[in-house]
């Protein structure tokens, strides 16, 4: 199975030409009667081409590599009154390799036969012919005993000829079989010499094809047919059977298809008088295919088509696929159907043996048509369904002025012969294939050379060398056969054997001329992009990423392809600016010498850069150091600054070369993006070298035209290193030096090509207000798709620039800062968002975990927005009130018990739990105790919860626990403890709420918890049994008191005294005042 393509789009049909030097009887013979040669006196086959003149046939090797193997013997031919054509003659390989043999046949039928074309013996037998004429003789077999060959009359009529060897010399012959023919005399005339305004006669044979299956298991061959081909109708003749097996009418065969198109390409009109004619057949996957042409009433013009069939042991039937074969805009209107001469005889069809026998074009040069002026190439496709279209038809255009001469087709090629261009092979060849390594045999040489040197232990790299170097002699099915050997390897062995392939390439040695090696390693780089396309792995290799042992990164296949091809440009431009340079010496000297240190390789500066490509990345860091040298070394000015200028101009020669190729090359989409191999090593250098240049720009005696020519170097070594950075451009260095050394413009110009945002925005930060504010909007708009306004608010938000980030408008900028906690509220009191003011705040407040008086305030702006809104955020304030309430509580606490329980950060916001442990930590314990239950008691008026009351209890249990319960006799002394005296407190309340009686000592939970405590004095449970009763009792009648007071000034009226009668209205006018009252 052949390597499967799906290329056809990047293939091209040209003419190949290809080392047959004719020799100079040849050329003399066409140059002296150029106007009389007649287009089919020239083919070739078997290695060997031929020529037939008015008397002579000129025979020479097709491939002697000498001049006195391509010498011509010259043979005279059988006088005749007719002309003679290529086709009258069949020259034939000879068995141990012995010179060819050669027959020729005139028209009349005189037949001469050459054994060896190297001797002038030969034997002459005149064939009766029956007054027909000789169109064509083939070869059939050739043995040692023998060689037949089948010849063919223009007027159907077959024949079969045996020559025998030297020693016998003789030629028999025997008729096959013939067809009813017509006179001689108009067919002479109109069919050979042609007769001007009239049609060609339909029955004129134009080819005849010779099917001849495999050898029997005896070893004899069996039955060979022969199938003649005329305009009009096919016919087939056994050769064992000397007969004519069948005849098909091409009308009654084709005519239904050709109609059918052309009433196709008129939407449905039908058409009359539709003319077909059979130009063509060739042998094709075990059938024949057929050229036709056709035309109809309604129109001049030509169409061609090409039909597929199979016969056996009867004639076809019906096609096995059809389709019309466009010629292009171009060649539309070339042929008429009213000059059938155009074409009938004079467009051929020419299979190679390799595009017949294959179930697939894929890889071949497809079936090749030739026209007087043009020649075309079609895929038919592989399956050979009735409507089918071409998957591929390309045509091309002879030269204008070529005088074609003759054409040939073998199991390869077709050929194409003309006086001026030779012999040219017709190929569908990869577009870029212009840049010929073929006829470099000492390119061929090299890669064979290079093959040799593998190490044993590498078997792909050989078989990668052997497809290529098919490849490059445009041996493409070779190529093919050969790399199917390496398909199976995974994608990423596969592209690490193209990068190891193109590495031996591109570090072959030069020889004395470094441009000539330096094209020949472009060549190749260009050309296994092609032979990798061609060979359907390029798309495996170009997305597959390596990593390469002396680089930083993982490499796609495809940036791999584009560094090679970059390394040999880059050396290609450095030997165009060494030679130039007159006054390079010194600096490549000093180069070279830090060169070879970094590579550890000894030699001259060509060995080091020209030979060694893979090195040559080392170059610029080299540069770096001999440059940062020159700056340490105490040497005169002038001197520094002209070495500073080459090394400098050395390295932009570097990066020109390599941004030129980038410009130039059509780079497979995406590859740009991948890493690069001037990543890393290369552009750090070019930093180091402007940061240098920098400095040496500081230098107080720098006339202004050394610091505008160091600046300009900066800038474009800026230019390359920024562009080779693989990470964002953020704040860069060089820019900010550049800023730094007033080179603003400069500065600025390189931020925005390069997208550093943060060198912009420093800049517009310089500005005043409305400046800006113009430059921000603008490059807002400029840099949308790069979202410069988020960088904008980032760094504003970065350097708590809050005013200005909030002077920034929009609905991104909105979004951006509803995720900035700290300063979401304000941008949603600017837009009066008052309840998510009021719940951002809320947020924010909760978080606040290090200033209590922040939390504090932003607890009250929670209130306070969510009171701003037109309904008012219960919740919001519910909860703000319910954590102010804390704050509130933990301001009583003193500072200094807060400091010592929490040393570093006594302002930090405590929880409810929190305070309640602290205030019980608290050396005034009744103070303490007395705060924590009144905690406990305002947070109860706002939720009552088990955990509470648990803490009540815990409270009461820390009273209890520190008094001195051993000391007290009675009642009245229990006053004198810390559980009497937050108990006095409790009873002492002013004014007292409800929830004071939920904080009272739970007496019985109490009593249980603290039994171990009062163990020491029977009495104390009774005690604070009574204690706790009668402050409930005192504190439920003082809450009695405090509710009835509010009850009676509720009840209260205000009396008004009668007013004395002598103060009273009118009547009159007490009817107005009820009226205005009533109003």
């Amino acid at each position: 199975k052949m390597v499967n393509s799906n290329t056809t789009n990047d293939l091209e049909l040209v003419l190949d030409r290809i080392p047959i030097e004719y020799p100079a009887l040849v050329m003399e013979t066409f140059l002296s009667s150029k106007s009389e040669i007649r287009d089919d006196c020239a083919s070739l086959a078997d290695g060997y081409c031929w020529m037939v003149s008015k008397h002579s046939i000129f025979v020479w090797s097709a491939t002697a590599e000498n001049d006195s193997g391509r010498s011509a013997v010259q043979l005279q031919l059988p006088p005749s009154g007719l002309p003679y054509s290529a086709r009258s003659v069949v020259v034939y390989k000879n068995t141990r390799g012995r010179p060819p043999g050669l027959l020729v046949v005139s028209g009349e039928g005189v037949a001469r036969h050459w054994p060896s074309v190297t001797s002038s013996l030969h034997s002459e037998t005149v064939i009766d012919l029956a007054s027909e004429v000789t169109l064509s003789v083939q070869l059939l077999e050739s043995s040692q005993i023998e060689t037949s060959f089948v010849l063919t009359t223009t007027s159907g009529s077959v024949y079969l000829l045996s020559g025998g060897t030297v020693r016998t010399r003789g030629i028999q012959w025997v008729k096959i079989g013939s067809r009813e023919t017509r006179g001689i005399g108009r067919r002479l005339s109109n069919i050979i010499f042609g007769s001007q305004g009239s049609s060609t006669d339909s029955s004129q044979v134009l080819n005849s094809l010779i099917f001849q299956g495999e050898s029997q298991d005896d070893g004899s061959l069996p039955d060979a047919l022969v199938v003649t081909i005329s305009p009009s109708c096919m016919n087939c003749f056994s050769v064992d059977k000397k007969s004519l097996l069948w005849t098909v009418n091409i009308r009654t065969f084709l005519e239904g298809y050709i109609t059918g198109f052309f009433e196709r390409s008129s939407r449905g009109r039908l058409v009359a008088g539709v003319s077909v004619w059979l130009l063509d057949a060739a042998k094709f996957r075990g059938g024949m295919l057929l050229l036709l042409a056709g035309s109809h009433d309604n129109t001049l013009n030509v169409s061609f088509f090409l039909a597929t069939t199979h016969f056996d042991d009867g004639a076809p039937v019906d096609v096995d696929w059809f389709s019309v074969i466009p010629v292009g805009r171009g060649h539309a209107d070339d042929f008429k159907a009213d000059e059938e001469s155009d074409f009938v005889g004079r467009v051929l069809l020419c299979v190679p043996g390799l595009t017949a026998n294959s179930s697939s074009c894929e890889k071949t040069d497809g079936v090749i048509i030739l026209y007087p002026h043009f020649v075309q190439s079609v895929y038919p496709p592989d399956h050979l369904g009735r409507h089918n279209e071409l998957p591929l038809n390309k045509v091309l255009s002879f030269p204008i002025g070529a005088k074609i001469v003759g054409h040939a087709c073998d199991e390869r090629f077709c050929y194409v012969m003309t006086v001026e261009g030779g012999t040219s092979c017709v190929r569908l060849l990869p577009k870029g294939f212009d840049d010929d390594l073929r006829d470099d045999k000492t390119f061929i040489d090299d890669l064979r050379d290079i093959k040799e040197n593998v190490s044993q232990d590498e078997k792909a790299l050989p078989l990668f060398i052997s497809a290529f170097a098919s490849f490059v002699e445009k041996n493409i099915v070779s190529a093919c056969e050969v790399m199917k050997h390496l398909l199976s390897k995974t994608d990423a062995d596969l592209t690490a054997l193209v990068y190891a392939f193109l590495k031996t390439m591109i570090d072959q040695p030069i020889a004395s001329s470094p441009e000539v090696e330096l094209k020949r390693k472009k060549i190749v780089c260009n050309r296994v992009v092609l032979f990798l396309k061609h060979m359907d792995v390029y798309d495996r290799v170009a997305t597959t990423k390596v990593l390469i042992s002396d680089q930083r990164n993982s490499r796609t296949g495809a940036s791999i392809l584009d560094e090679m091809a970059e390394r040999v440009a880059v050396a290609i431009a450095l030997r165009s600016w060494e030679t130039a340079r007159e006054d390079r010496a010194e600096i490549l000297e000093q180069i070279t010498k830090r060169l070879a240190h970094i590579t550890n390789n000894q030699g001259d500066y060509d060995n080091l850069l020209y030979s060694t490509l893979s090195s040559i990345h080392l170059l610029p860091t080299a540069c770096a150091e001999t440059m940062r040298e020159l700056m340490k070394r105490a040497v005169d000015k002038t001197a520094k600054r002209i070495m500073v200028h080459l090394c400098s101009d050395m390295m932009l020669t570097f990066a020109d070369a390599i941004e030129m190729y980038r410009r130039t090359s059509s780079k497979q989409a995406g590859s740009r993006s991948d890493a690069q191999w001037t990543t890393g090593a290369i552009s750090d250098a070019y930093s180091a070298v402007c940061k240098i240049l920098l400095k040496e720009m500081e230098s107080l005696d720098l006339a202004q035209s050394e610091k505008a020519r160091l600046r300009d170097y900066v800038v474009r070594m800026a230019i390359f290193h920024l562009s080779e950075c693989n990470e964002p451009i953020d704040g860069h260095e060089i820019i900010i030096a550049l800023y730094n050394v007033d080179e603003c413009d400069v500065a600025v110009e390189l931020a925005e090509k390069f997208k550093d945002f943060k060198v912009l925005v420093k800049v517009c930060l310089d500005l005043d207000d409305a400046e800006r504010r113009t430059k921000l909007d603008a490059y807002k708009k400029r840099f949308a798709a790069d979202e410069f306004d988020m960088y904008l608010c980032r760094y504003l938000k970065q350097k708590n620039l809050h005013e200005l980030l909030l002077d920034e408008k929009g609905d991104r900028v909105d979004q951006y800062l509803s995720s900035c906690e700290g300063i979401r509220w304000r941008r949603e009191l600017q837009n009066r968002q008052f309840e998510k003011a009021s719940r951002s705040l809320l947020s924010l407040a909760d978080r606040e975990n290090s200033d209590v008086k922040r939390q504090r305030s932003l607890y009250a702006f929670a209130k306070l927005a969510a009171a701003c809104n037109d309904a008012t955020a219960e919740d919001v304030v519910k909860e703000a009130n319910r954590k102010l309430v804390l704050i509130k509580h933990q301001s009583l606490i003193p500072e200094s018990l807060i400091k010592t329980v929490f040393p570093d950060n006594p302002n930090r916001p405590l929880t409810a739990l929190e305070i309640i442990e602290l205030n019980m930590l608290d050396t005034e314990i009744v103070e303490g105790h007395r705060r924590a239950l009144y905690l406990v008691a305002r947070l109860l008026q706002d939720e009552d919860s088990a955990e509470l009351r648990t803490q009540v209890k815990k409270i009461w249990s820390s009273v209890v626990n520190s008094s001195e319960w051993k000391k007290v006799t009675n009642l009245f002394e229990v006053a004198e403890t810390p559980f009497g005296g937050v108990l006095k407190v409790i009873a002492d309340e002013v004014d007292p709420t409800e929830s004071l009686l939920q904080v009272l000592p739970p007496t019985d939970a109490l009593l249980r918890e603290c039994k171990k405590a009062l163990s020491v004095n029977e009495s104390a449970p009774k005690w604070i049994r009574d204690a706790g009763e009668r402050v409930s009792s005192l504190l439920r009648a003082n809450l009695k008191a405090k509710r009835d007071e509010k009850e009676r000034r509720e009840r209260v009226m205000l009396s008004v005294f009668e007013t004395n009668p002598i103060f009273k209205s009118r009547p009159q006018q007490d009817e107005a005042m009820d009226c205005l009252t009533a109003h």
